[in-house]
């Protein structure tokens, strides 16, 4: 190694925008605009040009119109059930029976909840036997469990201390970007929240003494106690490890649940095991009870909710904790859950700089609202991720040369977006494995005006961070249930 000090290292995202299919746009903006063209041609072949131009237009206003800043293509199917709830008097779903979710019982939970089941099983975890909590989502073929990390110290470490940290949680994550490997999906949830000082001022007035005193430094501290009671907040992450039954190798007289269950186990086990290595504190998988109270709070944290150890669902034999919420009502721009009210944002650009390892501290630590940051991250096998590079590569460049034949120059974004990829190539010809990663940004609140105000300094904090960030129109369930640590957050198409 050189005398010279070593630098710390600047971090850089690719561009976050996609090259349209037709013309420039996307494949969902292009084909209102087709079907268009298509009712022109056929109603000039019936000699009714007026409707034909009648149709060209509405189809012009889906693929280039907007709706409070939001893309008509976008909204236009998920704000059509939308709205067809509403008219069917169903805008407000609430639960008919206490007696759980499970198998059978999908009138229990709403919509952006059916086909999920919270199940039991026992694993070897530190040497001994613990019950571990399994979501199991039927209608996707999935299984998935999670963990509580911690990486203490990180807002406290230097520069390189901080690399060499993100460099651990790389090598962590490394194995599981293998061919044919189960899992599919690892989302990782920080989930912040106000817990004020009150802990503290019963600490005080259990260990004290003698009668406070009306001292110059006893006003000043509980002056300092009411300042950081507004500012005082936790933060919790958990691990949601994420397994598709289809991709577990079959067992002669083994059930596809039971060995998914088991190769699920085994996979979390191996990455707790690295991530130790790593230098993260990892907590065992939450068990049935632990994990439903997680999905309670984080559902309404505006309430007081105990562990229930045993509900009317383990008891009637239908399931093995209470998770599910009594009331949901969702709005274009936000979904109200039991007494909470919850607005989803999705992360449309990130950092176009080059940013140092701590570029989410902005909105990581600002302010002291509710809110969740959920990123989902697929791994990509190598093999299958330099094949796509070089697709997307070739594409590039044939459109570049293309352009320059005709007499165009290239734009910087698309120059940027050549080089881009191939710094990729590069990255995957050495070895370095790649995640599809989708990042969401829910923030929750009592009420709606309340919401509101928490909103806009959550969307400063993302500006500070070099976030792009934009509300999910007419799709806030789904941004709810994303926010929760049950595995189903990502559906092709819809955040992708």
């Amino acid at each position: 190694m050189s005398g010279a000090a070593r630098e710390a290292a600047r971090y850089r995202f690719g561009d976050s925008s996609r090259s349209g299919m037709l013309l420039g746009l996307s494949l969902r903006q292009g084909a209102p605009l087709v079907a268009g063209m298509l009712w022109l041609a056929l109603a000039l072949m019936i000699e009714l040009p007026v409707v034909g131009l009648v149709g060209l237009a509405l189809a012009s206003v889906a693929s280039f119109g907007r709706w409070r800043h939001t893309p008509l293509y976008d909204i236009a199917a998920p704000g059509a059930r939308l709205g067809l709830r509403r008219l069917r008097g169903r805008g407000v779903w609430t639960r008919r029976s206490l007696i759980g979710a499970g198998s059978g019982f999908d009138d229990v939970l709403p919509s952006a909840l059916t086909g999920l089941e919270l199940i039991e099983t026992s694993v070897d975890w530190a040497g001994s036997t613990a019950n571990v909590g399994v979501v199991r989502d039927r209608a996707a073929g999935t299984v998935s469990t999670v963990i509580g990390v911690l990486g203490d110290g990180f807002a406290a470490s230097s520069a390189l201390e901080q690399d060499g940290m993100l460099a651990g949680w790389g090598a962590a994550l490394a194995p599981l970007a293998r061919d044919r490997c189960p899992v599919t999906r690892v989302t990782w949830q920080e989930w912040a929240h106000p817990v004020g000082v009150g802990t503290h001022r019963q600490f005080l007035a259990g260990v004290a003494t003698r009668p406070a005193s009306s001292t110059t430094a006893s006003a000043d501290y509980a002056d300092l106690l009411d300042t950081l009671d507004r500012s005082t907040i936790a933060h919790d992450v958990l691990l949601t490890v994420t397994v598709d039954l289809r991709r577990v190798r079959a067992r002669r007289g083994v059930s596809p649940l039971a060995t998914g269950l088991v190769v699920l186990c085994g996979e979390v086990d191996l990455l707790a095991a690295r991530l130790s290595t790593a230098g993260l504190v990892v907590s065992p998988p939450l068990s049935p009870a632990e994990l439903a109270t997680a999905i309670r709070v984080r559902s309404d944290p505006t309430r007081e909710h105990a562990a229930v150890p045993r509900s009317l669902a383990a008891i009637a034999g239908r399931g093995v904790a209470e998770w599910g919420p009594m009331a949901v009502e969702c709005d274009w721009f936000h979904a109200r859950v039991d007494s909470s009210v919850h607005r989803t944002y999705r992360i449309v650009g990130w950092p176009m700089l080059p940013v140092p390892a701590d570029w989410l501290a902005p909105l990581l630590t600002g302010g002291g609202q509710t809110r969740t940051l959920t990123v989902v991250m697929e791994p990509v096998p190598i093999v299958h991720a330099a094949r796509a590079a070089n697709r997307q590569l070739t594409s590039l460049e044939t459109d570049r040369d293309e352009k320059q034949r005709k007499g165009f120059r290239p734009t910087a974004r698309e120059r940027r977006r050549i080089a881009d990829v191939e710094t990729r190539e590069e990255e995957l010809a050495a070895g370095h494995p790649e995640f599809r990663h989708v990042g969401l940004l829910t923030v929750t609140a009592a009420n709606v005006d309340a919401l509101d105000d928490a909103c806009a300094q959550v969307e400063q904090d993302a500006a500070q961070s070099m976030l792009d960030i934009r509300p999910v129109a007419a799709r806030q369930g789904e941004g709810w249930v994303a926010s929760l640590p049950l595995g189903r957050s990502v559906r092709r198409g819809v955040w992708t």
